[in-house]
C-alpha cells in the first residue's frame, strides 16, 4: 500500500517495545501486585486509555452514515404514496391506528370502510363499538401519527414505517462503527440494508414488523454501548489493586437501561420481542461474568451469577414490563375499550373472579392478554403466502403485498398485459451470501471468542430461531424484516474478516498470535497478510502491492494496509456488484411500478416466488 499508515508507529516497533518491557504484559504481574488500568483494559478486550479513534475515521464514519441514510430515504420515500388505497394487512393496522387517535381505542368500522381510505373521507365509517385486536397498541399509534401529520392518505399512513426503515439503516451503520471502526465496513452494512427488498417493501407499507426491526436494532446499539461502558468502569475501579479484589458495584448503567427501554418498545409492537429480551438478558449476564473472570475479581462466580445477573434482570425485565404496560395507556383511559370492564363486571354480578387480589384494570388487561395468547397459538388457518422459517434465509416464499387484477390496469406499459406487483422479497445476493456469512461469523465467534460476532448473532437467536417452535402457525417470510439488520451486519463482518479489515480483539489469543507473527517477520508492514491453503493456491498472496485502490486507505478501512487480504476484497466486490444489479432489476417489483407481464415473469426464478 502506498497510502500513508494511520498509526504513528509500526506494529513491529510497538511489539518490540512491548517485549522489551516498556509495556509489560498483564500476565507477568504477580497476583499480589497492583495492576494498571491499561493492563485491566487489555484483559477486558479494550483499547488502552491513550487510544482514541482518529478524527479522520470519525469524520469518514459519519460521512458514510449520511450517504447510506440518504440512500435509504430515497429507496423508502420516493413514490411512497403508491398504491393509493389500503393493501395487504393495512386493512387492519391503518384503521386501528386511525381509531386510536380519534376514539382512543381500537373500534369497529362500518362495511365498505376500506375503500374510503383511498378518498380520505373515513370519519363517518368509524363506530364507537370496541374491536377485538391481537397486537399491542404502540405500532398502531405510530402509524396513526403519520395520518395526523399528513392527513388520511397513503403517504400519511406509510410515513412512520418509512421513517423507521431509514432510522434502522442509520443505527446499523453506527453499530458497525462501534464494533469495527471501519467506515468502509460500516457503510457496507448500511448500504446492504438500504437496497434490501425486505427492508424497502416493509418500509413502504403500514405494517408493524418494521418497527420491531427499528427498536430491536436500537436495543443492540445500546447493548454494545453498555458493554464498553461497564468494562471501562470495571477497569478504572480495579486499577492499582491486586487480583482477587472486590469489583465495583456499578449500580448505574444508563446504556443497559436504554436497552431495556428499547426492548420494552419492541415488545410493545409485537410479543415476539419477548424472545429478544430473553436472549439479550442471557448475553449480558455472560458478558458480565466473563468480565469479572478476566480481571480475576474476588468470588467472580458468585458475584457474576448471583449479584450481576440479579442486577441485569432488575434493569431489563421490570423496565421492559413497565414500558410495555405504559404502551396501553389509552386502554386504561377509556372504559369502553375492549375487555376494559371485564373484572368489574364479574365482580358486580357475583361471578368467580380469577386473580381477585389484582386491581380490576390490570386483571382485565391480563385476561385480554390471555385471550390474545390463545388466538396466536391457535392460528393455523391457511394462507397462500404462508411459509416455514427454514425457508426464510433463502427467501424461498416471498409475500406478495400487492397485485391488482389485470382489468384494473391499462395497456400503458408498452404491452397488452400490464402488471403492478409489490413482492416482499429480499435482495437475493445479500440473503444468499448472508447464509455463508452466518457460518463464518459463528466460526469466528466460537473459535476466536470474538464478542463482536455475537451482536448480530443474538438477533438471529432472539428474532429468528423462536419461530421454529411454531411449525403449524400461519407465519410469513416478511417477518424477517425484524432481523434483516443482523443479516447485513453478519455479511459485512464476514466480508471484513475475509478481507483482513477486522483486527483481533485486544488481549485475545488471536491478538497474541498476530503479535508473535509480526515479531517473527511472518507478517507486518511491507509483508502480505497470512493466508489459507485455498487463497495461496489461487495466488492471492502474489497480489500484494499490485492492487492499490485509492479508497483503501487506513482512514476508510480502519486498519493498516498490510492486514488486507485481496481474496476478501474480491469477494466483497462480487457481493456488492451483484446486490446492486439485483436491486436495479427488482426495483419495479419492490415499488409496484407498472411493467409488462413478460418483464414480471422474467423475475420469477422459482415457482414459489409467484
Amino acid at each position: 500500500m502506498s497510502a500513508p499508515d494511520a498509526e504513528t508507529t509500526s506494529p513491529r516497533e510497538e511489539l518490540e517495545r512491548w517485549t522489551a518491557g516498556e509495556r509489560p504484559a498483564p500476565v507477568a504481574a504477580p497476583l499480589t501486585e497492583g495492576r494498571s488500568e491499561d493492563d485491566l483494559r487489555e484483559r477486558l478486550g479494550l483499547r488502552p486509555t491513550s487510544w482514541a479513534l482518529a478524527a479522520s475515521l470519525r469524520v469518514n464514519g459519519w460521512i458514510v452514515t449520511a450517504i447510506v441514510t440518504l440512500l435509504a430515504a430515497v429507496t423508502r420515500f420516493v413514490g411512497l404514496s403508491h398504491p393509493r388505497g389500503l393493501m395487504f394487512d393495512e386493512i387492519y393496522y391503518v384503521k386501528e391506528g386511525y381509531a386510536l387517535w380519534h376514539v382512543g381505542y381500537e373500534a369497529e368500522w362500518k362495511e365498505g370502510a376500506d375503500a374510503l381510505f383511498a378518498t380520505g373521507d373515513v370519519a363517518q365509517a368509524l363506530t364507537t363499538k370496541p374491536s377485538y385486536v391481537v397486537h399491542p397498541q404502540l405500532g398502531k399509534w405510530l402509524i396513526g401519527s403519520g395520518m395526523e401529520i399528513f392527513g388520511v392518505n397513503s403517504f400519511g399512513w406509510r410515513f412512520m414505517p418509512a421513517l423507521a426503515g431509514v432510522l434502522t439503516v442509520l443505527l446499523v451503520t453506527r453499530i458497525m462503527m462501534r464494533l469495527v471502526p471501519s467506515p468502509l465496513l460500516a457503510g457496507l452494512a448500511g448500504f446492504f440494508l438500504a437496497i434490501d427488498g425486505i427492508g424497502i417493501t416493509e418500509s413502504r407499507i403500514a405494517l408493524l414488523d418494521n418497527f420491531i426491526g427499528l427498536f430491536a436494532t436500537c436495543a443492540l446499539y445500546c447493548l454494545v454501548r453498555d458493554r464498553q461502558w461497564t468494562r471501562e468502569r470495571l477497569a478504572r475501579g480495579l486499577a492499582g489493586q491486586p487480583a482477587g479484589s472486590v469489583p465495583p458495584l456499578l449500580l448505574w448503567r444508563p446504556w443497559l437501561l436504554a436497552a431495556a427501554i428499547s426492548l420494552g418498545l419492541t415488545c410493545s409492537i409485537k410479543w415476539s420481542g419477548l424472545y429478544l429480551l430473553a436472549a439479550v438478558g442471557i448475553l449480558v449476564v455472560v458478558w458480565d461474568v466473563c468480565a469479572l473472570r478476566a480481571v480475576r475479581a474476588r468470588s467472580w462466580r458468585v458475584v457474576g451469577f448471583l449479584g450481576r445477573s440479579l442486577q441485569d434482570f432488575l434493569y431489563l425485565v421490570p423496565t421492559a414490563i413497565i414500558v410495555y404496560v405504559l404502551g396501553w395507556f389509552s386502554w386504561f383511559a377509556h372504559p369502553h375499550a375492549f375487555n376494559h370492564g371485564w373484572a368489574a363486571q364479574r365482580r358486580a354480578t357475583g361471578q368467580t373472579l380469577p386473580r381477585a387480589w389484582m386491581p380490576d384494570s390490570l386483571n382485565s388487561l391480563l385476561d385480554y392478554h390471555i385471550q390474545m395468547y390463545r388466538f396466536h397459538v391457535g392460528l393455523d388457518s391457511s394462507h397462500p403466502y404462508m411459509s416455514k422459517p427454514i425457508s426464510w434465509l433463502a427467501q424461498l416464499r416471498p409475500t406478495l403485498f400487492y397485485y391488482p387484477p389485470k382489468e384494473d390496469l391499462g395497456g400503458s406499459c408498452g404491452s397488452s398485459h400490464c402488471v403492478e406487483a409489490i413482492s416482499a422479497i429480499g435482495n437475493i445476493p445479500v440473503w444468499w451470501f448472508g447464509i455463508g456469512a452466518l457460518a463464518v461469523i459463528v466460526t469466528v465467534a466460537v473459535a476466536r471468542r470474538d464478542w463482536r460476532m455475537w451482536v448480530p448473532l443474538i438477533g438471529y437467536v432472539g428474532l429468528y430461531v423462536p419461530w421454529f417452535q411454531y411449525p403449524d402457525r400461519t407465519i410469513f417470510s416478511f417477518y424477517t424484516v425484524a432481523f434483516v439488520p443482523c443479516v447485513v451486519m453478519a455479511l459485512a463482518l464476514a466480508l471484513g474478516s475475509l478481507s483482513g479489515m477486522i483486527p483481533p480483539v485486544p488481549g485475545s489469543a488471536a491478538a497474541r498470535a498476530e503479535e508473535r507473527a509480526v515479531i517473527a517477520g511472518e507478517t507486518g508492514p511491507g509483508l502480505p497478510a497470512p493466508r489459507g491453503i485455498v487463497a495461496r493456491f489461487l495466488g492471492f498472496g502474489r497480489w500484494h502491492g499490485i492492487i492499490n485502490p485509492r479508497f483503501l486507505t487506513p482512514t476508510w478501512i480502519g486498519v493498516s494496509g498490510w492486514r488486507l487480504r485481496y481474496e476478501g476484497l474480491a469477494a466483497m466486490g462480487v457481493v456488492v456488484s451483484l446486490s446492486i444489479i439485483f436491486a436495479v432489476l427488482w426495483w419495479p417489483l419492490w415499488t409496484g411500478q407498472r411493467i409488462s407481464y413478460d418483464y414480471w415473469y422474467w423475475h420469477i426464478w422459482f415457482r414459489s416466488w409467484i
